[in-house]
């Protein structure tokens, strides 16, 4: 058994040995705070509120969890969205010191519901079978000069590291090092999506995940007798189905607490931090996205060699008869061919498994199929030639 799925039977286990205390809703007293005094500050005190009280409240099922695999990355991100916990919470008093605002509430915090998308978040990518993805981040660490955004920096960086820690596939970092510096940076640059998207694919990447972070400078604040220069962060997210440039999901991310530096500049160390802050919750929102386009029809990737034009045409005539192909002849098509490797588009409303049991079971004019690699929008077949 899976380490993720211990910890399911685990959740599990917990919720049933001890039902009533599952279900019961929990008090608890608690202060955030925020750099600033303004009301933004205020807000996000408060937010800060909210999510130290879910983590008290849900202490000891948080601590049973903390031994198991991706402990931290479930933790951010169920955290995250603290404020979907609490049934309800009354702020106590507000106040500001040395230029911190602090906000203190009482609030009732639903462990059950906690303990529920903690189990359902465990699973997400497990259950979505690993996809590659390709990472595109633009920078640009200040809005309102009049330097050009840049490509590949720190944050993008960082990002990859953070996949990559979790088992994520990657598109290949030495493949791609040759169009860095052509394509792919001016369709980064370009906001060029559907370009991107075509090099995804081109390297095998089922989800592209298409970002911009940018950092706005606000009003200079006293801090503790020194100016500080607090820094707005954003990174705007796009999960980019590959094969077919469909936007699976858009969002924005904000650090857990403002930027705060007594230079006038952002520069590295900001991207640095808000990577660090939301790249839990981006990889899950990314794994969501991408699981919620399942049962969807969709157009999948088949790889086939060696064959012939010819062969291929033959091929795509007897699959656009099949049920499952959307569209008939429009939904089978040649993307190209090249060295006795076609790579065809199949509009496809069935799952992936159906389309591949669908080729290997094909006899088309002496050809056979076995499918030899089969990922998550895309199946490589190898054509045998009955002599």
């Amino acid at each position: 058994m899976s380490i993720r799925r211990k910890l399911f039977a685990l959740g599990l286990g917990l919720l049933a040995a001890a039902p009533a205390a599952a279900q019961m809703d929990r008090r608890v007293t608690v202060t955030g705070k925020a750099a600033g005094t303004d009301v933004k500050a205020s807000d996000e005190a408060k937010m800060d509120a909210k999510r130290n009280a879910v983590e008290q409240a849900a202490g000891l099922f948080i601590n049973a969890m903390s031994e198991t695999e991706d402990f931290a990355l479930v933790k951010d991100r169920i955290l995250g969205q603290a404020g979907g916990y609490l049934k309800e919470y009354t702020v106590d008093r507000e106040w500001t010191e040395n230029g911190i605002t602090h906000c203190e509430i009482t609030a009732v915090v639903s462990i059950a519901t906690f303990e529920r998308d903690w189990a359902a978040f465990v699973h997400a990518k497990e259950d979505e079978g690993n996809p590659r993805m390709m990472v595109v981040i633009i920078e640009d660490n200040d809005v309102d000069d009049l330097k050009d955004p840049v490509y590949n920096g720190v944050c993008q960086s960082k990002v990859e590291n953070f996949f990559l820690s979790k088992d994520i596939q990657l598109m290949d970092e030495g493949v791609s090092e040759d169009v860095r510096d052509r394509d792919l940076t001016l369709a980064a640059l370009n906001n060029d999506v559907s370009k991107l998207a075509s090099i995804a694919v081109e390297f095998k990447a089922e989800i592209l995940v298409y970002g911009r972070a940018e950092a706005k400078r606000g009003t200079p604040l006293s801090v503790g007798g020194r100016t500080t220069y607090r820094w707005d962060i954003t990174l705007n997210v796009r999960a980019v189905q590959a094969d077919s440039a469909a936007i699976l999901s858009s969002n924005t991310y904000s650090p857990k607490k403002p930027f705060m530096t007594v230079s006038a500049s952002a520069g590295d160390r900001a991207f640095a931090r808000l990577a660090d802050d939301v790249g839990a919750q981006v990889l899950l929102d990314v794994l969501e996205a991408w699981k919620s386009r399942r049962g969807h029809r969709r157009i999948l990737q088949v790889t086939m060699s060696p064959v012939s034009r010819r062969q291929a045409k033959t091929i795509l005539a007897a699959l656009a008869d099949h049920r499952g192909v959307v569209r008939g002849k429009e939904g089978a098509k040649l993307r190209n061919l090249a060295q006795g490797v076609a790579n065809l588009e199949i509009d496809w409303k069935f799952n992936l498994d159906l389309l591949a049991d669908t080729i290997e079971d094909m006899r088309v004019e002496g050809m056979a199929f076995e499918v030899v690699e089969q990922t998550g929008n895309r199946i490589d077949v190898k054509v045998i030639t009955n002599e």
